[in-house]
């Protein structure tokens, strides 16, 4: 009788344990879409320490997403998405660039990401 107490208070606190855990923030999705000479949306915002997935595409030629600042370096290829999951830690504004040369106006391909 004392043994079965005991398991159901143990069982009683794990309960009440597993139902005060926080539960885990969904990602914000946000779909990015690059091709010759354009990343879209031009600007991505974002709350710092909330989880973020950028779906990206490109239906031209290969194209990178980087964002140096962040770390964030990913080859993107025609025809498949890119799925790319991070939670940013700093606030400020950070530049997105095309890291795969992909024609003679590669170097204007940029955006910005803006973590508030």
């Amino acid at each position: 009788m004392k043994k079965t107490s005991i398991v159901s208070a143990f069982l009683s606190l794990l309960i009440l344990a597993a139902g005060c855990q926080k539960a885990k923030t969904p990602a914000q999705q946000i779909n990015v879409v690059m091709k010759k000479y354009d990343i879209q949306p031009n600007v991505i915002h974002v709350k710092r320490g909330e989880p973020v997935e950028l779906d990206v595409t490109t239906s031209d030629v290969q194209h990178g997403l980087d964002v140096p600042d962040l770390g964030i370096k990913e080859s993107v290829q025609p025809g498949r998405t890119t799925r790319i999951n991070f939670t940013p830690q700093k606030q400020g504004e950070f530049k997105v660039v095309c890291g795969v040369i992909c024609g003679p106006h590669h170097e204007d391909m940029m955006g910005k990401l803006v973590v508030e």
